[in-house]
């Protein structure tokens, strides 16, 4: 005798599913420049609907076109980059990945930048637009409908067409020393004495690369991983010395400088 149900598939909706996002519909010419390095809980989907930019996540740096997608872990630190001066239309996306279920491929995938085909890049075109038409008084089915409909057709592609990195060995090699050591390195002495470079074409690297310097690269670096710090409950001197840096009146300027609030003030945001 056959059963009456042959399958069943449950989904908390409430538990698995929480996503934050905007969308910069925007396509006024801004100046290039470069975002601050950041850290997120989230992972975040970032999709290039028009502009000039390229994308940097930890020690790689990837060159965008329009539909693009980039993908970041959580606590993974990133930053958009805006290559010249250009429009910089874009979506945003934050999903809490509370479970693995449907964000497998992206937490487990290697080069985090892809490029849809061509079909599916006007499918997220189309989901987008109906995204922005979202109102308070949208109804919930729809809005589920549209946001997984928008990691299915990303999921998709994953492994499919993957973005090679733009940048030259070297300053990959140099970043990849940044991102491990940076927490030690006290001078950027270091750097040029061991890729035997000098300090002119260190800084050249940076700046026609990734349109920031070394320094401040570094101390981007280090004041990310100090928020990071900070969320997980250690206390700002230690948020300071173990991010490397080593005068701690300095750390609580220069945070306050960046991010216009101090390293307790942002340690005991609810």
């Amino acid at each position: 005798m056959t059963s009456k149900y042959d399958y069943e598939f449950n989904v908390d909706y409430g538990n698995v599913f929480n996503v934050k996002y905007y969308l910069a519909e925007n396509t006024k010419i801004v100046n290039k420049r470069v975002f601050p390095p950041h850290v997120d809980d989230a992972l975040e989907i970032y999709i290039l609907l028009e502009g000039d930019a390229s994308f940097s996540i930890e020690n790689h740096v990837y060159k965008l076109s329009p539909m693009d997608v980039v993908i970041t872990k959580p606590n993974q630190v990133h930053n958009c980059i805006l290559n010249s001066n250009t429009s910089h239309k874009h979506a945003c996306f934050w999903f809490k990945p509370d479970k693995s279920f449907l964000y497998k491929k992206f937490l487990e995938m290697k080069t985090q930048v892809i490029s849809p085909t061509r079909e599916d890049g006007l499918k997220l075109q189309e989901i987008i637009i109906k995204i922005g038409k979202l109102t308070t008084n949208s109804d919930d089915l729809t809005r589920f409908s549209l946001f997984i409909s928008l990691i299915e057709i990303i999921s998709n592609n994953v492994n499919l067409n993957t973005i090679n990195e733009v940048i030259p060995n070297i300053l990959k090699d140099i970043l990849y020393d940044l991102n491990e050591n940076f927490t030690t390195i006290n001078s950027l002495d270091y750097l040029t004495k061991k890729y035997n470079v000098s300090s002119s074409t260190l800084n050249r690297l940076f700046n026609d690369n990734l349109q920031t310097s070394p320094k401040l690269f570094l101390e981007t670096k280090r004041l990310a991983h100090s928020r990071k710090l900070l969320r997980e409950g250690y206390s700002v001197m230690d948020a300071c010395m173990k991010s490397g840096f080593p005068d701690y009146s300095n750390y609580i300027r220069l945070f306050k400088k960046r991010f216009n609030i101090t390293p307790n003030q942002y340690k005991n945001q609810k």
